[in-house]
């Protein structure tokens, strides 16, 4: 209900995305919800020219996507990264963890901050392309190990820095409890 000045400025304007269905999607449909939006997004961020009431010649609206704010699973299936719960489980950083010994839990000990390497939103995008190309369910299998990352339709959007612009937002952190879980306080 911002005054018609108000509204439409960049900072005012937001795009939610809404998955039907009664469940969770698999990770391999979310690029079927995701590819109309990203071939929508890379025509407004050419620009495109929409005739108005007030400008029956047309206005020209540019648009792009700068963040992906969601929960962690949606987000590491969206932004095309592994689960949390992976072997590579920041999408941020290039650090391996291991498996706990007769488990399937990942080991997230060993925290020496001074050795770790960031991801970069450029290497991402390359492993990503990689995996795309990958021949077999296997080989895909293999690359998702080895670097975290599989093909999301976002990737398409070529100004778009996934590792930077995916975020955990707010509500989910607090209203879940997930800081309170992974620290004391």
């Amino acid at each position: 209900n911002l005054p018609r000045e108000e509204r439409f400025k960049p900072e005012n304007v937001i795009l939610v995305g809404l998955m039907p269905g009664s469940k969770e999607p698999k990770t391999e449909e979310i690029n079927h919800y995701l590819k109309s939006i990203v071939d929508e997004l890379l025509q407004l961020f050419t620009r495109i020219t929409i005739p108005t009431f007030e400008c029956p010649a047309g206005v020209n609206v540019h648009a792009a996507l700068h963040m992906v704010a969601c929960d962690i699973p949606a987000a590491r299936k969206t932004s095309g990264f592994t689960a949390h719960n992976s072997t590579c489980a920041c999408p941020r950083c290039v650090r391996q963890f291991t498996r706990l010994p007769s488990t399937n839990q990942v080991d997230f000990s060993g925290f020496d901050y001074s050795t770790w390497k960031i991801h970069s939103g450029l290497e991402s995008r390359l492993h990503a392309e990689e995996w795309k190309s990958a021949s077999t369910p296997s080989e895909r299998h293999q690359l998702e190990i080895e670097n975290g990352v599989r093909w999301s339709q976002l990737h398409r959007l070529g100004y778009l820095d996934l590792v930077c612009g995916t975020i955990i937002d707010p509500m989910h952190n607090l209203f879940l409890g997930t800081p309170k879980r992974m620290m004391e306080w």
